[in-house]
């Protein structure tokens, strides 16, 4: 039964519709695509359903993926609040939840936390065990990290280094596990849903810090250490503020969610996160608009250089400062037009994330489900079924 994969991977991306279709395209008998069909449908991963235009011959009937065969369940792990959903298999979201967790109490609650959470979901939903078809969890960086209380009972952010997440997970569901830096799994969830064409993509997020995620040619760029696109942590000329990093003058000490808010409350305001100030912004305060509007400034001087670099299609942006009205944005836009090459400015599209706060959680789905559904994952679980 080779090439199942294939034939599901075809149908699933909408190239062909018909058994017709799929035999030309694949060069093979259609009698030999209809057993790869008929198992595909033993499975639950396809369906039949309406016939085509009529026409000269007989209607055929139309193939369709199944995305309601199975679940994916997926976390996106934030400074200010943590978001989990299950999914179907287009990534569409079925269900979800936002908790508060403390993340300086260390990656081992983390994990009871997000089995609790789901081992309850599951059970309200009635989904069973074998229909999850994977987790995907996104993490803030390890200087993200670095940024909350220490808590020597959960070994401070020490204890996030190396931890296996992937491995735990995956023991608790049955089920392949990913684990990726948020920003990466947020720049996949874009790309993927609404700039699929775009050869280069930058996913700025600006929030406790600001940080990016890049995909060139369909594929995130990771980096050697897995470190790229930490721009929070270059250095602004003018700037000697220390920086959790160690270092000083960094980006994210004067355009970070806890540096505008320490900027806010030296005026007399009620501010401690980038939910706070951005908060405020809209309720009219005018300093919290132009901390905001400043912030994109800074932001900007650097995003010139990361366009005059990588000339992306793209800059997708999204954080709590991005909804404080247009006063971020502006503000970026600004810097960029001011200090970028023109020609490379004019060609990158700047604009709000489209899936929202639902960027990283898709794109984590959208992980799962690119790994599980991959034509060789397919002719696994295909051999696996028919042994059995």
């Amino acid at each position: 039964m080779a090439r199942t994969g294939e034939v599901l991977n075809l149908v699933r991306l909408g190239k062909v519709e018909t058994v017709t279709e799929l035999a030309k395209s694949m060069g093979l008998a259609r009698s030999t695509v209809n057993e790869r069909l008929d198992i595909l449908q033993q499975i639950g991963l396809l369906t039949t359903g309406g016939e085509t235009s009529p026409g000269r011959g007989r209607p055929a009937s139309l193939l369709a993926f199944n995305a309601a065969a199975g679940v994916t369940l997926v976390a996106q792990v934030g400074m200010s609040g943590t978001m989990l959903a299950i999914t179907d298999l287009d990534a569409e979201i079925l269900w979800r939840t936002q908790v508060q967790f403390d993340v300086s109490h260390g990656p081992d609650a983390l994990i009871e936390l997000i089995c609790t959470v789901f081992g309850d979901a599951l059970a309200e939903l009635e989904i069973s065990a074998d229909q999850v078809y994977g987790v995907g969890l996104g993490l803030p960086g390890d200087v993200e990290i670095s940024t909350a209380p220490a808590s020597n009972r959960a070994g401070g952010s020490r204890a996030w280094v190396n931890f296996p997440f992937a491995e735990r997970l995956s023991q608790s569901f049955h089920a392949p596990s990913f684990v990726d830096r948020d920003v990466n799994l947020m720049a996949i969830g874009e790309h993927r849903t609404g700039w699929r064409d775009a050869n280069v993509l930058v996913s700025l997020k600006v929030g406790t810090v600001v940080a990016c995620g890049l995909v060139i040619n369909h594929n995130v760029v990771r980096g050697a250490t897995g470190m790229i696109g930490e721009i929070g942590h270059t250095k602004i000329a003018g700037v000697d503020l220390p920086c959790p990093c160690g270092s000083r003058g960094c980006l994210n000490t004067i355009a970070g969610g806890p540096a505008l808010a320490a900027s806010l409350v030296e005026q007399g305001f009620q501010a401690h996160t980038a939910r706070d100030v951005a908060d405020l912004a809209n309720s009219g305060i005018v300093p919290a608009g132009q901390a905001v509007r400043e912030a994109g400034r800074h932001v900007g001087e650097v995003m010139a250089s990361v366009i005059n670099l990588l000339n992306p299609d793209v800059v997708t942006v999204w954080g709590y400062l991005v909804d404080a009205g247009d006063q971020f944005l502006v503000g970026m836009q600004e810097s960029i037009y001011k200090s970028a090459l023109p020609s490379s400015a004019r060609a990158t599209v700047i604009t709000r994330a489209r899936l929202g706060d639902d960027a990283g959680l898709r794109g984590a789905a959208l992980a799962v489900i690119e790994d599980a559904l991959a034509p060789e994952a397919i002719d696994e679980l295909v051999a696996t079924a028919d042994a059995g």
